[in-house]
């Protein structure tokens, strides 16, 4: 991040070895402040993730179905106004 700074907290070649290290983990430069690459880093992000989930392993997290609306009226006491 801050691609747009001049003196660097981290090098550029030394986040892409690290990323490298981590199995590849995409590297993008980016700057909030300039509007650069932050579109596409989320995007890769997002992509990825999805990448690992399974539609199996998404549904076991909720088993049964949520229902939003109840068929059954149930009858109501007092007055109905």
């Amino acid at each position: 991040n801050k691609i747009d700074l001049e003196n660097r907290a981290v090098s550029a070649r030394r986040a892409q070895g690290w990323c490298h290290s981590k199995g590849d983990i995409p590297y993008f430069e980016t700057s909030a402040k300039e509007a650069i690459n932050v579109e596409q880093a989320f995007q890769a992000v997002a992509k990825n993730a999805m990448a690992q989930e399974t539609d199996v392993e998404l549904c076991s997290d909720f088993p049964d179905p949520i229902k939003l609306k109840d068929d059954q009226t149930k009858p109501k006491e007092g007055c109905a106004c």
